[in-house]
């Protein structure tokens, strides 16, 4: 009779940080996106009712498998801030 193991190693998750960009400028924006290559980015909707967030990262590149980037402008203190948004692949099946 054979006894086969395995054992798992399991990498550490990296955590995601979440910033409000309501007090940053754009360039304190993508510093830090930058430095940690993705961020879970906060703040106020159009209307200013609600708050959005989002995932963003440095470049499309970063997206995952499965994802493609999208450029697009969030508000930031000082005003505009283009970044990355990832989105699923299947936004494009019918």
């Amino acid at each position: 009779m054979s006894i086969t193991m395995s054992i798992g190693l399991a990498a550490p998750a990296m955590a995601i940080e979440r910033y409000d960009t309501r007090s940053r400028s754009c360039q304190e924006v993508q510093a830090l996106l930058a430095r940690d290559r993705q961020a879970i980015l906060r703040y106020p909707s159009r209307d200013g009712r609600a708050t959005v967030y989002d995932r963003y990262v440095i470049n499309p590149a970063q997206c995952g498998p499965g994802l493609y980037g999208v450029r697009v402008s969030i508000p930031a203190a000082n005003g505009k801030c283009p970044v990355v948004n990832c989105h699923s692949l299947s936004d494009f099946a019918p």
